[in-house]
């Protein structure tokens, strides 16, 4: 259930310097994560054929990212977990959570809000309600969701979950990338952010293997998908 408020939230948007002073306090610098989401869409691009189904792509690069991302953040000392099958790395410290996630066109913009591009499920509206728990910043509205007794998730509830969020811009062949702190949604879209990490755009003119004939797929079709799978006995 949804409650309106009727203050508006501001979201803090650090972008330049102040970039690489934020990711500093946690321990991280803009290339540990940028590289990673480079070397995933050079995996993934390189391993396409046009014969795999329309939405094979998008799973490629997700899944590509999020495994070169933990492993550079695994060097770090940081701890890749699976709940829920919801790929996440944790900090040294066990204060913070980061996940890789497909954004729509206005990622990195600093004048504009961005989303994920595809709807996420129950995991990931916990972890908003967890951020929005511990932020100071009025709300929208209130996307809470009550998992039961003995849910996995609570042993994680205290840790302040990140999204790398990222999108390929094919017509300007660039990687626009941001670390940010989600704290609302709506039907599993992020509607506000507490706060907004822009990193460096990473212009990909100079890989030749990210150069596509007319068989690759649009865009459209290459976001990420979100995989939530519970047992039934």
């Amino acid at each position: 259930m949804t409650q309106p408020i009727t203050q508006l939230p501001h979201t803090r948007v650090i972008t330049g310097t102040a970039t690489e002073q934020e990711l500093r306090t946690m321990g991280l610098t803009p290339s540990k994560l940028t590289q990673p989401c480079v070397e995933g869409l050079q995996s993934a691009v390189a391993g396409y054929s046009h014969f795999e189904p329309a939405i094979a792509f998008g799973i490629s690069i997700w899944s590509k990212i999020v495994g070169a991302l933990r492993k550079q953040l695994n060097d770090e000392n940081w701890k890749h977990h699976d709940i829920a099958n919801a790929p996440r790395s944790v900090s040294p410290d066990g204060t913070m959570a980061i996940a890789a996630v497909g954004g729509d066109p206005q990622t990195a913009n600093t004048d504009s809000n961005p989303r994920n591009a595809r709807t996420k499920g129950p995991k990931f509206t916990n972890e908003v309600e967890n951020n929005a728990a511990t932020s100071s910043a009025p709300r929208y509205t209130q996307c809470r969701l009550d998992l039961g007794p003995g849910d996995g998730d609570t042993v994680f509830a205290d840790l302040q979950t990140w999204i790398l969020l990222y999108f390929w811009d094919r017509t300007s062949n660039e990687l626009r990338l941001e670390l940010s702190l989600p704290i609302d949604c709506n039907k599993g879209f992020v509607t506000q952010w507490e706060t907004r990490i822009i990193l460096p755009t990473q212009d990909l003119s100079g890989h030749t293997d990210l150069t596509f004939g007319d068989g690759m797929r649009s865009y459209a079709s290459t976001q990420d998908v979100d995989f939530e799978i519970t047992a039934i006995s």
